[in-house]
Protein backbone atom coordinates (compact mmCIF):
# COMPACT_ATOMS: atom_id res chain seq x y z
CA UNK A 1 0.00 0.00 0.00
CA UNK A 2 1.14 3.54 -0.69
CA UNK A 3 0.03 5.20 2.52
CA UNK A 4 3.05 4.13 4.60
CA UNK A 5 5.72 5.32 2.15
CA UNK A 6 3.87 8.58 1.59
CA UNK A 7 3.39 9.26 5.32
CA UNK A 8 7.08 8.55 5.94
CA UNK A 9 7.90 11.64 3.84
CA UNK A 10 6.50 13.90 6.60
CA UNK A 11 2.94 14.97 5.84
CA UNK A 12 1.36 17.84 7.72
CA UNK A 13 -2.37 18.50 8.18
CA UNK A 14 -3.87 21.28 6.08
CA UNK A 15 -6.35 23.04 8.37
CA UNK A 16 -8.06 24.77 5.44
CA UNK A 17 -8.97 21.61 3.52
CA UNK A 18 -8.78 18.79 6.05
CA UNK A 19 -6.38 17.01 3.73
CA UNK A 20 -2.62 16.88 4.05
CA UNK A 21 0.33 18.85 2.71
CA UNK A 22 3.84 17.78 1.94
CA UNK A 23 6.86 20.01 1.42
CA UNK A 24 9.56 17.75 0.02
CA UNK A 25 12.71 18.29 -2.03
CA UNK A 26 11.73 21.89 -2.75
CA UNK A 27 8.24 21.01 -3.98
CA UNK A 28 4.81 21.38 -2.43
CA UNK A 29 2.07 18.74 -2.63
CA UNK A 30 -1.57 18.45 -1.59
CA UNK A 31 -2.64 14.89 -0.79
CA UNK A 32 -5.84 13.09 0.06
CA UNK A 33 -5.19 9.61 1.44
CA UNK A 34 -8.81 8.99 2.45
CA UNK A 35 -9.67 7.03 -0.68
CA UNK A 36 -12.43 9.54 -1.43
CA UNK A 37 -11.08 10.06 -4.94
CA UNK A 38 -12.66 6.74 -5.90
CA UNK A 39 -16.07 8.45 -5.79
CA UNK A 40 -15.04 10.30 -8.97
CA UNK A 41 -14.78 7.05 -10.94
CA UNK A 42 -17.54 5.62 -13.09
CA UNK A 43 -18.71 2.12 -12.10
CA UNK A 44 -17.16 0.59 -15.24
CA UNK A 45 -13.80 2.23 -14.43
CA UNK A 46 -13.86 0.80 -10.91
CA UNK A 47 -14.75 -2.62 -12.31
CA UNK A 48 -11.76 -2.45 -14.66
CA UNK A 49 -9.49 -1.67 -11.71
CA UNK A 50 -11.01 -4.45 -9.58
CA UNK A 51 -10.55 -6.95 -12.40
CA UNK A 52 -6.86 -6.03 -12.62
CA UNK A 53 -5.83 -5.69 -8.96
CA UNK A 54 -8.76 -6.37 -6.64
CA UNK A 55 -10.32 -3.79 -4.36
CA UNK A 56 -8.74 -0.37 -5.09
CA UNK A 57 -7.25 2.11 -2.64
CA UNK A 58 -7.16 5.64 -4.03
CA UNK A 59 -4.64 8.37 -3.33
CA UNK A 60 -5.06 11.83 -4.78
CA UNK A 61 -1.94 13.95 -5.30
CA UNK A 62 -1.84 17.50 -6.59
CA UNK A 63 1.42 19.33 -7.13
CA UNK A 64 2.89 22.46 -8.64
CA UNK A 65 4.64 21.08 -11.73
CA UNK A 66 5.44 18.05 -13.82
CA UNK A 67 8.94 18.01 -12.30
CA UNK A 68 7.35 17.79 -8.85
CA UNK A 69 5.03 15.01 -10.02
CA UNK A 70 7.86 13.01 -11.56
CA UNK A 71 10.05 13.33 -8.43
CA UNK A 72 7.23 12.27 -6.10
CA UNK A 73 6.00 9.39 -8.24
CA UNK A 74 9.47 7.97 -8.84
CA UNK A 75 10.06 7.99 -5.09
CA UNK A 76 6.81 6.53 -3.79
CA UNK A 77 6.18 4.08 -6.62
CA UNK A 78 9.49 2.30 -6.23
CA UNK A 79 8.48 -1.29 -5.50
CA UNK A 80 4.74 -0.49 -5.52
CA UNK A 81 2.60 -3.11 -7.23
CA UNK A 82 -0.55 -1.32 -8.29
CA UNK A 83 -2.12 0.93 -10.89
CA UNK A 84 -1.60 4.58 -11.75
CA UNK A 85 -4.45 6.58 -13.22
CA UNK A 86 -2.91 9.45 -15.17
CA UNK A 87 -6.26 11.27 -15.04
CA UNK A 88 -5.91 11.53 -18.81
CA UNK A 89 -7.63 8.37 -20.04
CA UNK A 90 -4.92 5.87 -19.08
CA UNK A 91 -4.57 3.43 -16.24
CA UNK A 92 -1.09 1.86 -16.19
CA UNK A 93 0.70 -0.65 -14.01
CA UNK A 94 2.94 1.27 -11.61
CA UNK A 95 6.16 -0.43 -12.77
CA UNK A 96 5.27 0.34 -16.42
CA UNK A 97 4.55 3.96 -15.51
CA UNK A 98 7.92 4.33 -13.74
CA UNK A 99 9.71 2.65 -16.65
CA UNK A 100 8.13 5.18 -19.02
CA UNK A 101 9.30 8.02 -16.76
CA UNK A 102 12.82 6.60 -16.87
CA UNK A 103 12.80 6.05 -20.64
CA UNK A 104 11.15 9.40 -21.45
CA UNK A 105 12.24 11.90 -18.76
CA UNK A 106 10.29 14.77 -20.32
CA UNK A 107 7.07 12.80 -20.82
CA UNK A 108 3.95 14.80 -19.96
CA UNK A 109 1.17 12.22 -19.58
CA UNK A 110 -1.38 15.05 -19.56
CA UNK A 111 -0.60 15.80 -23.21
CA UNK A 112 0.78 12.58 -24.66
CA UNK A 113 -0.59 9.08 -24.13
CA UNK A 114 1.91 6.37 -23.35
CA UNK A 115 0.95 4.61 -26.58
CA UNK A 116 2.52 7.51 -28.52
CA UNK A 117 5.92 6.99 -26.87
CA UNK A 118 8.45 5.02 -28.89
Amino acid sequence: MLEGPIRSLGLAPDAATGDERLHWHGYSYHLDLSGGILADYEPDELEEVRSRIGEPYGVYVSCESMDAARAFLRSVLDGFDGLIDTNHHEILLAHEFVALLDQHPGWDWRRQPSTDLQ
